[in-house]
Formats: structure tokens, sequence, C-alpha cells
């Protein structure tokens, strides 16, 4: 699969100066190189999923921050995304910050393109949507994983359970990620049968998002960051789910490729509500630094997300 980005090339030649690069990927004023970003930050994912791999490839695992480039890469991304929020706007106590949460959770439902899928997409383009998703979801089990580290009381036991349900419950056939590579498969045979090329996918935008919550989840200073952003994720996304079962219905898709989507309309919705009072009912009225860090974490994925969402959603119109 090329991996070519579909959009214009970057005006940064390939011989310049690595910060160079660096600033016109994360400017401080003006407009982001959207080539260059997506070149910064497709390094940068891969940097982050090796970390991941699996303990049969353990001469691969980098070591934390051994990379100058990788340091540099996310110290620019980070500073660049935090001025994106404004944070004259989140919240400054605990008391404030249920109803800036639910709030900010239901404004990132996305309910035009989730009546999109429901309604209007072919196949052809939920199909492009399953391939965007696969890229920046393959990790979230792992994820929950890692957020666990250094809580604990309620906090670890709600993060639990909801590792608990992405290990479905203990039946490996019923496990998250599993579910969802059986229906990633049906709908990749079904791009490729269709003679359509999926390396539009590689954008700024799928890898900002595949790549936030891997930032936030393998530095451990950036937890509260990733609490708040894996909790909003929670609390917004049983729409898209919903939406993604209808439009599967619609087009006669096989119930067993559904299925993933189909329990994560009603887990998800639980997991937003216990991940509000088990995780940051406990910890939001700790110190303002650490509600600002959850807050952080909160306005970064939306903004990120909405993005992407932006983002795909024009890519599959294109399809038709």
């Amino acid at each position: 699969m090329a991996l070519t980005p579909a959009h214009s090339s970057s005006t940064i030649s390939a011989d310049a100066p690595f910060d160079s690069e660096l600033a016109a990927a994360f400017p401080s004023q003006g407009t982001s190189d959207r080539a260059v970003r997506l070149r910064m930050l497709r390094r940068l994912h891969a940097h982050y999923v090796s970390y991941m791999a699996g303990p049969e490839e353990f001469h691969r695992i980098p070591r934390l921050n051994a990379d100058p480039e990788i340091h540099k890469i996310e110290k620019s991304w980070l500073t660049w995304e935090d001025s994106q929020v404004d944070t004259a706007s989140l919240p400054t106590t605990g008391a404030e910050f249920q109803d800036w949460f639910l709030a900010t959770a239901e404004a990132h439902t996305q309910p035009e393109f989730c009546a999109y899928l429901a309604d209007q997409a072919s196949l052809n383009e939920i199909a492009l949507f399953f391939m965007a998703e696969e890229l920046v979801d393959s990790k979230f089990d792992d994820l929950m994983a890692m957020v666990q580290i250094g809580t604990a009381g309620k906090t670890k036991l709600t993060i639990a359970e909801n590792y608990w349900d992405e290990m479905g419950e203990g039946d490996l056939s019923r496990v998250h990620t599993r579910m969802f590579e059986h229906s990633a498969q049906y709908m990749r045979k079904h791009l490729d049968n269709n003679g359509i090329d999926y390396s539009q996918l590689h954008f700024a935008e799928a890898y900002e998002n595949a790549s936030l919550l891997l930032m936030y989840g393998i530095h451990r200073h950036l937890n509260p960051r990733a609490l708040g952003a894996m909790g909003v994720l929670e609390q917004s996304a049983s729409p898209r789910f919903q939406a993604m079962v209808d439009g599967c219905n619609r087009l006669n898709v096989p119930e067993d490729v559904i299925d993933y989507q189909r329990i994560h309309v009603h887990v998800d919705a639980d997991h937003g509500a216990e991940w509000f009072e088990g995780v940051f009912v406990p910890l939001v009225d700790r110190s303002p630094e650490l509600l600002q860090e959850i807050a952080l974490g909160v306005a970064t994925r939306v903004r990120v997300a909405n993005a992407y969402y932006g983002e795909i959603w024009n890519q599959m119109k294109e399809l038709g």
C-alpha cells in the first residue's frame, strides 16, 4: 500500500535542517505545513507503536527518549497542541469540572457525521472509516493497562474494570481488539475487492489522533492528560458506534462483522459514567495543577479528534 500523502507536497526540501522542519510542522505562529507535520507524526507514531511490541520482539523496543529527534518532535508537538487550547476556558475548580466536562463531551459526539454514517454512507465509505479507526484505536487495550499504573483505590478499580471489559471478561473470542480485527478484515477485503486505494488515510490528523494517547500513556508525567483524554473518548463514543451499527445494518453487513460496534454502544456509555465517578471525581479536587492537566487532556483530545473526523469525512465523501 502506498504511503504517499494525498495532500500537496511540503515546501521544505528533503535536506532542510531538522529544526526548520519542526518549525514548519508546529509553528509558534501561522499555519502548519501539513505534509511536514504528517512526516513528523508518522515517525513519532512508529516510535510509540514499537514500545507496544510483544515480548518476542524485545530487540526492537526502543529505550525511552534515546532518540534526540524524537524528543524534539514530542516537545514541539506538545507545545503546539497546548497553544491550540484556550486555557482561560478550562475549569478551575472540581465543582466546575462536571458541567464543563459533560458539555464538552456532548459537543464532541459529531451528530452530523453520525447521521451520515447511519443514513447515507456507502459501504465503501464505511469501510474506509473502519481502516482509519484501525490506525487510531489499535492499541487501546494496552493504553487502558498503562493508565492504571500509579493509581490507587477507586480510580484503579474503575480502570481495572474497564480493562477487564476490553479483555472480553476472560473470553478470548470476545477480546475487543480481536473483535475489531475481525470487522477490519471484512472491510479491508471489501475495499481491496473494489479496487479502492486507502493510502489516502495517511494524513496528519489521523496520525495526531493515533499518537496523542500513545504519547500521554507512554510518558508517565502526562498520565493525568491520558485520563482526561480517555474519559472524554469513552463519554462521547457511543453515538458513533450506534451510527456504525445502523449504517452497517442498512447495508446488510453480516451480524458478526458489527458485533464489536454493537457491544460498544452500551459498554462505552457505561464506561463514560463510571470513568467520571471513579476516576475524575477522586482526582479533580486534589490540586489546581492536576485539574488543569486532566482538563488539558480532555480539550486536546477533542480538538485532535474533531480535526480527524472532519478530514476522514471529507475523504469518505470523495469515494461517493
